[in-house]
C-alpha cells in the first residue's frame, strides 16, 4: 500500500498530509503558529516569537533537564478559553497549551525514529479498508493557509464522498463520543504506537524512552498529572 492510498490524498494537489512529511519537515510545521493555535486572535496576538525562542531553548535538550519544578504539580499551566458550541448550554473548553511543553512534546515526537514509528503504525492501521481517518493534519501547497486547505480537504473527502456513497445506500448514520478529549484514558496512547500488550511489559510500563510514554508523561504535565483526559486544543 504506497503513502498517497493510505492517506487517500490525490497525486496532484494543493494539500499533502503531514504524514507524507519528513521527520524535519512535520516538525517545522508543527512549530508554525498556526499550528500552535489556529483560533482567530487579534492580529497583535501573535505566537511566532515566543514558539521560536523556546524552540532555540530545547534544541537538543529534554524539559525535565531544565525545570525546576514538576508542571503536572500545577492545575493552571494552560490557558483556558471556554467556547460556545451551539450558542446554548453546550460549552467547550479549549486551551493554550503552555509553549514549552507544547514545543518539547514537538521534539520527542518528530525525532527521527520516532516520526518513523509513527508513520509505520498509521499505515498498520489504514490496512482497515473499513475505516478511514479524515483528520490527520493537512500541510497547504497553494497560498491558501493550512486551515482554508483542510477546510476543503473535509468537503471533498466527507461530504463530497457522501453525496457520492448517497447513489448506493439508504441511510447515513452519524454518531459522536460523549465528552471524548476529556474521557481518553492517556496510557492508551502508547497502546495505540506500541500495541497494547508490548505497552504493559513489565519493562515498558516505566521505559522513558518509549514514545508512547514520552507523549503520556507530556499529556499528564498538562493535565495536573491525571491520567484520564487530553487538553482539547484550539484547532
Amino acid at each position: 500500500m504506497s503513502d498517497a492510498t493510505y492517506v487517500a490524498m490525490p497525486k496532484e494537489s494543493t494539500r499533502k498530509s503531514i504524514l507524507l512529511l519528513s521527520s524535519g519537515e512535520a516538525r517545522a510545521f508543527l512549530l508554525k503558529p498556526e499550528s500552535y493555535c489556529s483560533l482567530n486572535l487579534p492580529p497583535y496576538i501573535r505566537f511566532d516569537r515566543l514558539i521560536g525562542d523556546v524552540h532555540k531553548v530545547l534544541v537538543d535538550k529534554k524539559l525535565s533537564d531544565l525545570r525546576g519544578e514538576n508542571p503536572r504539580g500545577h492545575d493552571d499551566v494552560n490557558y483556558t478559553i471556554l467556547n460556545n458550541k451551539d450558542g446554548k448550554y453546550a460549552w467547550r473548553p479549549f486551551q493554550l497549551i503552555h509553549p514549552a511543553l507544547y514545543v518539547s512534546l514537538v521534539h520527542q515526537l518528530t525525532e527521527e525514529s520516532n516520526w518513523q514509528l509513527v508513520l509505520a503504525r498509521f499505515k498498520d492501521f489504514a490496512t482497515n479498508e473499513k475505516l478511514r481517518c479524515l483528520s490527520i493534519p493537512i500541510v497547504s501547497l497553494s497560498d491558501q493557509s493550512d486551515k482554508a486547505e483542510l477546510v476543503s480537504h473535509w468537503w471533498h473527502v466527507v461530504e463530497q464522498r457522501s453525496i457520492e456513497l448517497s447513489l448506493d445506500y439508504e441511510y447515513l448514520i452519524e454518531s459522536d463520543i460523549t465528552d471524548c478529549y476529556g474521557a481518553i484514558y492517556t496510557h492508551s496512547i502508547a497502546w495505540a504506537l506500541h500495541t497494547k500488550a508490548e505497552a504493559k511489559k513489565t519493562e515498558n510500563r516505566e521505559n522513558k524512552a518509549l514514545l508512547g510514554n514520552i507523549i503520556d508523561s507530556h499529556i499528564q504535565d498538562m493535565r495536573h498529572g491525571q491520567t484520564n483526559g487530553i487538553p482539547q486544543t484550539v484547532h
